[in-house]
């Protein structure tokens, strides 16, 4: 059965559904992984004051539709400088993907790859070379990372509500 959904440069009016699939993943994926307190407390109106802010600074947006709603994003751009990032990831050629979310009843259709590659090509247009990802190390996604040819090089702790969580860093050479 076909599964027919639209991949799409997020709008401005997007900013409410992105939140919604934003805060529904963290909670789907994140239980044992991230502290509950944190879970509990994710806010709508406070998470779509945040993607409205994104959208309106040119941040990467790409969002899946499907039946006229958001099942799913992702978004990035140039890799951030991280404080405590010692192993030179970030450079000028180096772009990342900072989020990618979507719906656990919308996953193992091919939105994923699909948002993963739109990603992509859009980087590869600005004429970055690699890209980086930072990922729970816990997150059932590091799978899919890999699975998208991405070569493991870095791990750290991040600390969230007082927790120390480890992650993980993919990078992948995109340029073409």
């Amino acid at each position: 059965m076909v599964h027919p959904f639209t991949i799409r440069t997020a709008t401005a009016t997007d900013a409410r559904g992105i939140a919604e699939v934003n805060i529904r993943s963290w909670r789907e994926t994140y239980p044992g992984i991230m502290p509950e307190t944190l879970l509990a407390s994710l806010s709508l109106e406070s998470c779509t004051r945040n993607w409205d802010k994104a959208l309106a600074t040119g941040s990467c947006v790409i969002v899946a539709v499907m039946d006229e709603r958001i099942v799913g994003f992702v978004s990035g751009g140039p890799n951030r400088q991280h404080e405590d990032n010692e192993t030179g990831l970030a450079n000028s050629c180096e772009c990342e993907l900072a989020t990618l979310y979507l719906l656990r009843s919308h996953q193992k259709l091919g939105i994923g790859k699909a948002l993963f590659e739109a990603f992509v090509n859009v980087m590869q247009s600005l004429g970055y070379i690699t890209m980086a990802v930072w990922v729970s190390e816990q997150n059932p996604a590091t799978g899919f990372y890999c699975k998208m040819g991405g070569e493991l090089i870095d791990r750290k702790m991040y600390r969230k509500a007082n927790i120390d969580i480890p992650e993980v860093a993919y990078r992948y050479y995109i340029d073409r």
